[in-house]
């Protein structure tokens, strides 16, 4: 009886602990925390990825389009590159993320799919103000610690120079 309920609360935590990191206001929220961590070039950054990773990143601006295809280390690359402008600028930085969608994996929710729009405004100080809109869909994996990005495609336009 007493293995029983042991087993029982472990059930329990385990069924919690998805239904918590795999939330809607969790999984924005971790978001939110990538994305400033991205542009703070914060150390680790990279660890958000997970070893498997898939990305797919087309951003457009005036000069072109940036694309990216491929696993953690075009991530790392992609991250590292299109901030250089951010580095050496400077700029303000504003973005607001809406929550378009979330939906969960099967039990026992080891994954979510999340779909955010996002509109960040760099503001360039003694210059201009640019825009950039886009939307990315995340495929959120959640480890004992945390949560990881096991696959990202993400679609935007704007006038920042990648």
């Amino acid at each position: 009886m007493k293995k029983l309920l042991w087993l029982g609360g472990l059930v329990a935590v385990f069924y919690g602990h998805g239904e918590w990191a795999l939330s809607k206001s969790r999984a924005l929220g971790w978001i939110e925390d990538h994305e400033q961590a991205v542009f703070a070039m914060k150390e680790g950054v990279c660890d958000d990825f997970a070893f498997d990773v898939n990305v797919n990143i087309r951003a457009g601006h005036p000069k072109g389009e940036w694309q990216v295809d491929g696993g953690k280390n075009y991530a790392c690359d992609y991250v590292r590159a299109s901030n250089a402008h951010v580095r050496v600028l400077k700029p303000a930085i504003d973005t607001r993320t809406e929550l378009v969608s979330l939906e969960r994996s099967d039990f026992p929710w080891m994954t979510a799919k999340v779909k955010v729009r996002q509109a960040t405004t760099f503001t360039l100080p003694g210059l201009r103000t640019l825009n950039e809109v886009g939307e990315t869909i995340y495929v959120l994996r959640r480890t004992i610690r945390s949560l990881q990005i096991a696959e990202m495609t993400s679609r935007s336009e704007g006038q920042f120079p990648r």
